[in-house]
């Protein structure tokens, strides 16, 4: 038999455990999951609009304009009129936001892996790694359009 639901459910907050290891998002400074899913979708969409990452991510709008806000006043992201339409603003990372989070997104998982499943033998880790890596590969291919 397959996977079922809830166990989909265990495995993702089991692999977004890993993630924040690895990324080191797991301080007092940490960011929480709204936060990051706004970080990773302007990294990933320069001169996003809100209404743009409010529909990539499925956040209300509300937040992710509450989130924007929070981040420009902390320095970490640059908010600026669109220029063709004055009801809406892009948004950017600043060049050390972004710089921080392509070092932290470049982080090796192994270490992570092998923090958060201690009773996995060093080869079994490897195989972790291997299949994790493996899955991200067919979501990918996937999920594009």
């Amino acid at each position: 038999m397959g996977m079922n639901a809830a166990e989909l459910h265990r495995l993702a907050r089991d692999v977004r455990t890993i993630a924040l290891r690895a990324t080191e998002n797991t301080g007092p400074d940490r960011v929480n999951a709204g936060e990051l899913s706004v970080l990773e979708d302007i990294a990933r969409n320069p001169g996003a609009t809100v209404s743009e990452i409010t529909r990539r991510t499925g956040l209300a709008q509300s937040l992710v304009s509450r989130i924007s806000r929070a981040m420009a006043d902390a320095g970490a992201i640059s908010i600026t009129p669109d220029t063709s339409d004055r009801r809406k603003v892009r948004i950017d990372l600043t060049p050390h936001t972004r710089s921080m989070i392509l070092d932290r997104a470049n982080k090796p998982i192994l270490e992570a892996i092998a923090a958060s499943t201690p009773k996995l033998s060093p080869d079994q880790q490897l195989a972790l790694e291997h299949h994790l890596s493996e899955a991200e590969k067919l979501l990918r291919i996937g999920v594009e359009t």
